[in-house]
């Protein structure tokens, strides 16, 4: 073997586990076992904010957008830098500019309050524009957190949000404006997203807490805890956790960036919605539902929306606009309304009708979820409409082998023996189809149980200290895994597996590599890798089979800045499915490809 051909073989062996976003495990959920390794029991997370004795605010000018004359918003021009020792309030929309950074130290407090009674309207909500930055770096015993200014009482809607917006694409155009903002009488331009730079850098934030977010700026235009609107890869979101949101916990708006360490505790409609193409892919969250919180548009005659740990859609016209949503959640503790020991059936009528699924993937999205657990639901999984269907390969009752594909692959999913199965013959307590695809049932249901996807189903009861130690208790949960849980073991995901899917390529390893492309795709004696560089690079080239083995090496390619279109012949290879990989100290392209003479 020649020593190129060495260094790609090793490459190949380990860049998936070291260059690609995922970390792999050996447990579906977001904890193992081991207590030292519980990343939400480090100090920074807090499960009971309403009884919380937050410190009184010291500084009402700073981050006040309605009194001293100012007409609803206060704009951040340059670099400007929180105090820790000071206590914020947050009145007004605070507006951090293009070219304009808001860092924000660890353990700093600031503490929203919102009044749409007055003139102008407080909305109390942070918006980072495009080519803004906002630095919020607590750590694990120092927080940043973003509270309700109320000393009780304290609730859903009591402030507004975090409005991040970037400059990466989307499927609905390069100047979108994140809903309700377009009616702002003071400013209606306010919260636009949308651009080309796929590794746009908005800031970080780590180890943040936003607690009684998400405001209602007019009927079903709310924004969430923390919205993000084509936020880019270069952006890093880590440890984050939202409690007692007004709408969303967590929306994306297309962007490709990607999370870790997320919690979403009590929240009102979704806890995590991807919309309009996003690509990148979240590991480790945590999700809790309570059955006491709830849309309550839910029976709404128009502008219903019942609650869910998951939705996604492409856009709301469930077109084929690219690029479609696609991001991988992996890694997943989804626990649902329904209390343990109990069921969907024994909830009242406004509960039945407020909580539906644990995940409803609609509207022709691509969405995928591995390795997580679901416990508590009425159904675990719907895939509204024929677009899903067919993403997933369900009409056939085969696997998706396309870069559209989606997985739903190496979940455990307790309860649906006891939960809900209509006599329409839509649903039957596991999935879940439009009526319009009732026809479908039954192939899904044959699907999801295929032992090729590895899904766990109700292979404990749903009692207490089947699965997890304690995550409803309300006031210290606890999420790790009880000895012997079937969370733990079993078929570890397979990162190569996933990419034979197409789905690792939605998650960029090379921030300064956009637009890639192999054509023509089936291949017969050559194939044509597109891209644009924005630096210079050094690569090693070479062809992998599904499993990850090397079985052509195509030599090294110095890549300059700029458009490229790279060459490579494909006349030795026998008709299947291939990787075409360039691996560089920046991380690794592994394009799918398929030969066919």
């Amino acid at each position: 073997m020649t020593k190129v051909m060495a260094l790609a073989a090793m490459m190949c062996s380990s860049a998936l586990v070291q260059a690609q976003f995922f970390t792999q495990v050996g447990y579906m959920g977001a904890l193992d076992t081991d207590p030292a390794k519980d990343w939400t029991a480090t100090g920074w997370t807090n499960f009971n904010p309403k009884a919380t004795n937050y410190a009184a605010v010291t500084d009402t000018v700073t981050l006040n957008g309605i009194d001293g004359g100012a007409n609803g918003k206060k704009v951040i021009t340059g670099a400007l830098t929180l105090d820790a020792s000071k206590v914020y309030l947050l009145k007004g929309i605070i507006v951090v500019a293009d070219g304009a950074t808001l860092t924000i130290p660890a353990g700093t407090l600031i503490r929203g309050k919102a009044d749409l009674t007055t003139s102008p309207k407080n909305y109390a909500t942070l918006v980072v524009e495009r080519g803004g930055k906002l630095i919020a770096n607590g750590t694990a015993t120092k927080p940043v957190v973003f509270t309700s200014w109320k000393t009780s009482g304290r609730d859903r809607g009591d402030w507004g949000g975090i409005v991040i917006c970037g400059k990466a694409p989307n499927n609905q155009g390069a100047d979108v404006q994140i809903e309700g903002f377009n009616n702002v009488a003071f400013d209606n331009t306010l919260a636009k997203f949308g651009g080309t730079v796929s590794n746009d850098n908005s800031g970080s934030l780590q180890y943040v807490r936003i607690e009684f977010a998400g405001l209602a700026f007019e009927a079903n235009k709310e924004v969430n805890s923390l919205t993000l609107g084509s936020v880019g890869s270069g952006t890093t979101i880590d440890y984050v956790q939202t409690s007692y949101g007004n709408d969303d916990a967590y929306e994306w708006f297309g962007g490709n960036v990607s999370a870790k360490h997320l919690i979403s505790y009590i929240t009102t409609d979704d806890d995590f919605d991807t919309d309009f193409g996003w690509g990148g892919a979240v590991q480790f969250a945590i999700a809790v539902r309570d059955s006491s919180y709830f849309d309550l548009t839910w029976n709404a005659p128009t502008g219903s929306s019942t609650s869910e740990t998951f939705e996604s859609d492409n856009d709301a016209a469930g077109s084929g606009k690219l690029p479609y949503t696609r991001g991988v959640f992996s890694n997943v503790t989804c626990v649902g309304p329904v209390p343990i020991g109990s069921s969907w059936s024994q909830f009242g009528s406004t509960s039945k009708g407020a909580f539906r699924r644990g995940a409803r993937i609609r509207r022709n999205s691509r969405l995928s979820v591995i390795n997580s657990i679901f416990m508590g639901y009425r159904n675990f999984l719907m895939y509204d409409g024929d677009s899903s269907l067919n993403a997933s390969g369900v009409p056939t009752a085969t696997f998706p082998n396309t870069a559209t594909g989606m997985l739903f692959r190496n979940n455990l999913i307790v309860n649906t023996n006891a939960a809900f199965a209509p006599a329409s013959s839509t649903a039957n307590g596991l999935v879940e189809v439009a009526t319009a695809n009732s026809a479908q049932l039954t192939p899904f249901d044959t699907w999801i149980k295929d032992a090729t996807n590895g899904n766990k189903i109700n292979p404990v009861a749903y009692t207490a200290g089947t699965v997890l130690i304690d995550p409803k208790n309300p006031v210290a949960p606890n999420f790790r895994p009880v000895s012997g849980s079937p969370a733990i073991g079993g078929t570890n995901f397979d990162l190569n597996r996933l990419a034979e899917f197409g789905v690792l390529n939605a998650v960029k390893t090379i921030s300064s590599v956009e637009g890639i492309r192999a054509f023509p795709n089936p291949a017969q004696n050559q194939i044509t890798l597109e891209f644009t560089a924005q630096e210079s690079l050094k690569a090693v080239a070479y062809i992998s089979d599904i499993q990850g083995r090397v079985i052509a090496n195509l030599g090294q390619k110095n890549i300059t800045a700029g458009y490229q279109e790279l060459v490579f012949s494909t006349s030795s290879l026998n008709n299947g499915v291939y990787f075409l990989n360039l691996e560089t100290a920046a991380g690794r392209i592994s394009q799918r490809i398929a030969v066919q003479k």
